[in-house]
């Protein structure tokens, strides 16, 4: 069957035979750009996204299309060539899939390079928040927000490109910033006991357990700052926060009533929900009593794929 453009338009609910041949048509680089702007335009979101893919599609409807499929632009062979026939191609893309771009890992290191001369906030997020960012694109933006804004700031924090000196420096900031690098995994040890040494604190751990933590602390390393009991204790949590820890291994190491350790088994992916469901009982929060380092146990809890549906619905209502 041969697709029209009044198939396209006429038919609210195509039969299989038309949207077979739809598709074939989307995927067709010798289809029209009349008629692929019009399949651009079907509710169907795999039929769009062929389009998006097709290198017969009209740059316009590329751009359209490149908010709701960045990647299938970015792979698009005619991407390539457009980048050659027009040297300021990021300058004619429009904002909303120019940001949608940014954040793809594909994404050319010049368009990074062009979003954070904009004063556009959106573009600098976009870059920002995009794990591929080189480390000097990083650094650019924290100079333009210097904590004047915390989602910028917060993204730089969570970055892995994020240069060790501007870590020091951010954390400074306040203690939700100094969070978010404690929380990276490539925050240096260096920065780990500058934060300890600045939020620490008795009556609030969370900044001693996050620190305990961190993927880079080894348990001769937790025994000397004093982040562990004991050396089996260290040697237990260095183990469940092991990748390749097994599911067994972990329920073994749940036997214990550190807080610490019972979170790291809690954050790994190959827990079984029938420990994390045994986890949570254990550590017995109070949710009339909250503290501080329960959004911490919370976000440790639903971050976890396996974590069971009806404890996830019990951690929003605690969360609300």
């Amino acid at each position: 069957m041969k697709v029209t453009i009044a198939a396209v338009t006429d038919e609210v609910t195509p039969s299989g035979a038309q949207m077979t041949s739809m598709v074939q048509a989307a995927s067709d680089p010798q289809t029209s750009p009349q008629l692929l702007c019009k399949l651009a335009m079907a509710a169907d979101w795999h039929l769009r996204q062929l389009v998006a893919s097709n290198p017969n599609t009209p740059t316009e409807t590329l751009w359209q299309l490149g908010i709701d499929f960045p990647e299938a632009i970015l792979n698009n062979p005619i991407f390539e060539l457009l980048q050659i026939e027009q040297l300021d191609l990021v300058a004619t893309i429009p904002q909303p899939t120019l940001t949608s771009l940014l954040q793809c890992d594909r994404v050319p290191k010049s368009f990074m390079e062009y979003a954070v001369t904009q004063q556009d906030y959106s573009l600098w997020l976009a870059v920002a928040y995009n794990p591929h960012t080189p480390s000097k694109l990083i650094e650019h933006l924290a100079q333009k927000s210097r904590g004047r804004d915390r989602e910028l700031i917060r993204a730089v924090a969570a970055h892995p490109q994020t240069p060790t000196h501007l870590l020091a420096e951010i954390t400074d900031i306040g203690a939700g910033i100094a969070q978010i690098v404690a929380e990276n995994a490539q925050t240096p040890i260096p920065v780990l006991e500058q934060i300890l040494r600045k939020y620490g604190s008795p009556y609030d751990p969370t900044f001693t357990i996050l620190v305990a933590l961190h993927p880079q602390l080894n348990p001769r390393l937790l025994m000397q700052m004093y982040l562990a009991p004991s050396e089996t204790a260290a040697q237990s949590l260095w183990l469940a926060k092991q990748l390749d820890t097994s599911s067994t291994q972990l329920t073994q190491l749940a036997a214990t009533d550190w807080p610490v350790l019972l979170l790291a088994i809690v954050r790994h992916p190959q827990t079984p929900s029938d420990t994390i469901d045994s986890i949570w009982q254990q550590l017995q929060i109070d949710p009339d009593v909250p503290s501080p380092l329960d959004r911490l146990i919370y976000d440790s809890f639903a971050s976890n794929p396996n974590t069971a549906p009806k404890l996830r619905n019990e951690l929003r209502k605690l969360l609300k």
